[in-house]
């Protein structure tokens, strides 16, 4: 009897022995097959999120063929133009200066060498870029007079502003003082926005207003171009700064133009260590504000505008507003040309 009790306890000391071996490796396996499926599941992300940037780097690779594809054949055209002005007027002064009036020869010279210089200011748009991108352009950074500066572009500027009936006010805070930067690239920056403000504005106003701001303990330069023409969407916002990108077609055909003018503008600031701020209403004109660092740009500035460091997609560093203007009765009101608008 006492043989088959101690058996019997065997036998059950026997199976609970197994069954917790069993337990056991049954929630080993659980275990590894939990670690087995989180990291298949980390393998589908990774899968997932490689898939997924290699389809956005395609559509940026199609969307920047493209984009290159509509520059190369808008270039085309437009350095066309200028060299058939120019020939077209050499060859008539060859025909005709014998029977002409020395008032007619100066009149031709003058569009010849206004086609000329046209034509120059496609070509350094080029090639400007092309410096930018292989990190080979330079900055001649010196004491700049604020004040000075902005009176030396609103001379140059204001004919091209005021050219579709739009009036031209300069407002220069008494502290601007100076600032550390590139002279020439700030006036190259203002004169291109100050003639898009002058293209995209008719009988209103566009406003260049200077005025120094603190930032975080630093002093600041801001240099606000503001307009009451035609606004933009936000569509239109977002292919604002990209190289070889124009709003929309309707804008190259209407103004011409080779598309890099706001991008090199943008390139230009970040070298200066700053950027570039917008603020639009569609319908309702757009503020530009270049801001730059009073004492300079750091020692990095200029690479981190070259090659693909810049990311055109987010191209404001410091802030955007975007606004949709209301409509009333489904009508868009008209643009106030109050300079405060």
């Amino acid at each position: 009897m006492a043989f088959l009790i101690g058996a019997l306890a065997a036998a059950i000391a026997m199976l609970v022995w197994h069954r917790r071996r069993t337990s056991a490796m049954r929630a080993q396996w659980l275990a590894e097959s939990s670690r087995a499926q989180q990291a298949l599941d980390a393998t589908v992300k990774q899968l997932a999120a490689a898939r997924d940037a290699a389809t956005e780097a395609r559509e940026k690779a199609e969307a920047a063929s493209k984009a290159k594809s509509m520059f190369l054949a808008n270039m085309s055209h437009e350095l066309r133009t200028p060299l058939n002005a120019i020939i077209g007027y050499s060859e008539m002064l060859q025909e005709d200066a014998a029977d002409m009036t020395p008032g007619e020869i100066a009149a031709d010279l003058k569009k010849v060498t206004g086609a000329g210089k046209h034509l120059l200011s496609l070509i350094n748009d080029v090639l400007d870029f092309s410096k930018i991108e292989a990190g080979r352009m330079e900055l001649v950074l010196e004491p700049v007079d604020v004040a000075a500066l902005t009176r030396d572009v609103e001379g140059t500027a204001s004919p091209v502003v005021k050219k579709q009936g739009n009036q031209f006010v300069v407002e220069i805070a008494g502290d601007a003082g100076t600032m550390h930067a590139d002279a020439a690239k700030i006036r190259q920056v203002l004169l291109n926005l100050l003639s898009n403000a002058g293209k995209f504005t008719t009988n209103g106003t566009v406003t260049l207003r200077v005025s120094r701001t603190d930032r975080e303990g630093e002093d600041w330069i801001a240099l606000a171009v503001e307009d009451t023409g035609v606004g933009m969407s936000r569509e239109q916002f977002g292919r604002l700064f990209q190289a070889f990108a124009q709003a929309d077609a309707t804008t190259h055909r209407e103004h011409g133009g080779t598309g890099l003018g706001l991008a090199l503008c943008r390139r230009f600031c970040l070298m200066m260590g700053g950027d570039i701020e917008v603020e639009s209403k569609a319908g309702s004109g757009s503020v530009f504000t270049v801001m730059l660092p009073a004492r300079g740009p750091e020692s990095d500035s200029i690479d981190a505008a070259a090659g693909d460091e810049v990311d055109d997609a987010q191209p404001i560093s410091f802030h955007t507003r975007m606004f949709q203007i209301p409509t009333v009765n489904g009508m868009v009101p008209r643009p106030s040309t109050d300079s405060n608008a």
